[in-house]
């Protein structure tokens, strides 16, 4: 693992981390434990010296306190407790202490001292109504061993929870790391060009699998896009010789022949014609590209779906009528949604345009709004001759045009710009048998703002 890597830059802050807060709640542990132990112990230390100074405060020889401190002592053999009871000047009388302990001269408070094999003991000292002396106390030296053992036991528990937890922080860097140097290998191999590369995916679905599918989703849209690209540009050849070479032809011609007027302005108005028509498509192409990047959703407008369609319609009444049709519009009810405008008015055109152009004169268009679930739908419908089965799949493709048709003006990006604009807004199209004729529908969301 690389040191100046953000992975082991977490690990080790993960580890450090760790460990200092786990350090901090065993030594606060560790202080509360021995602290209640002690606690526990000066209470029972208390208790033992009040019951035998009050039972001893209720006689009045040395005797029968001896008697009391003997029997309390035999009592409690082989136990911890220390007791003695010594005359005035701190002479043995009872117990199973023989000395007074050096240092215990103040009363009332608890205090401790050493005791014989390095061993030492907690207690308090009273002075009894016959001016004799009593000492009770506790052998403290378990404390200690207590103490060492709470000690041991933290001091192991810390070692062994930091190395599962540093073992942990490891092994979980290693398995992002593994995964982050899996998407920079692979990314580096798709920049060399192999744009076949896909992000490895575990199927587990956390976040890496995630991560991976969504890289590989805009792989795929970026390998469609480049694909798109190559047929388009193999397209705009195909498609762009035929114009070019007539314009070219046509020049070339009214050159070689006699200087004639006549003939000069039929070539350049035929000139004119090829220059329109090359215009003509990219103009289309660069509308689809424009719609494609997203670019016109910054200009997003509430907008009614009908009166865009009424609109459109009304404009194109005329041709239609030229063109010896029937245009109509159904009653529609009015649809909100949110949108650019010029674009999709230029899409109901484009499937005006091409109704008109392909349905025989004594035809019918047919156009409506109309909504269901939330979705709204343009539909343009004729009773033209319609398209075959096998066309319909690539209809939207770009400068797909149907075989009877190629010797009619047109590109074949109509029906593309359509769908273009129709993804721009988060729609669909698609195409329908209208038995008889042709239905082409453009679905939208109903929406009045983003």
């Amino acid at each position: 693992m690389r040191r100046r890597s953000l992975i082991f830059r977490y690990t080790l802050l993960h580890a450090t981390s760790f460990v200092l807060v786990l350090s901090g709640a065993l030594a606060f542990l560790y202080w509360s434990t021995l602290s209640a132990h002690e606690t526990e112990l000066d209470a029972k230390i208390e208790n033992d010296a009040e019951d035998l100074h009050d039972k001893l405060a209720r006689v009045e020889t040395v005797t029968e306190m001896a008697a009391i401190v003997s029997r309390t002592t035999s009592r409690r053999a082989g136990q911890t407790t220390v007791y003695m009871l010594a005359t005035k000047s701190r002479q043995y009388v009872a117990g199973n202490l023989r000395e007074w302990p050096a240092g215990i001269e103040k009363r009332g408070d608890l205090l401790e001292f050493p005791l014989e094999g390095n061993e030492s003991a907690r207690g308090r000292a009273y002075d009894l109504p016959t001016g004799d002396q009593l000492l009770v106390a506790r052998n403290v030296s378990e404390r200690e061993r207590f103490r060492i053992l709470i000690r041991n036991a933290f001091a192991g528990a810390l070692v062994l929870t930091v190395i599962i937890g540093v073992s942990g922080a490891y092994l979980l860097s290693r398995r992002v790391s593994r995964h982050l140097d899996e998407i920079n290998q692979n990314s580096e191999a798709i920049l060399q060009g192999d744009l076949d590369l896909r992000m490895p995916e575990t199927g587990r679905g956390d976040e890496f699998d995630e991560l991976s599918h969504n890289l590989n989703r805009m792989l795929d849209r970026i390998s469609t896009l480049m694909s798109a690209m190559r047929e388009v540009t193999d397209d705009i050849a195909h498609d762009m010789r035929s114009p070019i070479s007539r314009l070219r032809s046509r020049i070339e011609v009214a050159l070689l022949g006699k200087d004639d007027p006549i003939e000069y302005r039929a070539a350049l108005e035929g000139t004119i014609e090829d220059a329109d028509a090359i215009l003509s498509m990219f103009n289309a192409l660069l509308t689809i590209a424009h719609a494609e990047s997203g670019e016109p959703r910054k200009s997003f407008e509430p907008i009614d779906l009908r009166k865009i369609v009424s609109d459109a319609v009304e404009i194109y009444e005329p041709a239609a009528e030229d063109a010896g049709l029937t245009l109509t519009m159904d009653e529609s009810p009015s649809v909100p949604s949110f949108g650019n405008p010029s674009l999709l008015g230029q899409a109901v055109t484009n499937l005006l345009d091409n109704a008109i152009k392909y349905v025989p004169s004594g035809g019918h268009v047919r156009c409506r709004v109309e909504t269901s679930d939330g979705r709204a739908r343009i539909v343009v419908a004729d009773d033209g001759p319609g398209v075959p089965d096998e066309f319909a799949s690539r209809a939207f493709d770009r400068f797909s045009r149907l075989e009877a048709s190629r010797t009619s003006p047109g590109s074949g990006l109509g029906l593309s710009l359509v769908r273009a604009i129709a993804h721009l807004h988060e729609g669909d199209v698609g195409l329908f048998d209208a038995r008889p004729g042709l239905a082409v529908s453009v679905d939208l969301p109903v929406r009045e703002e983003a």
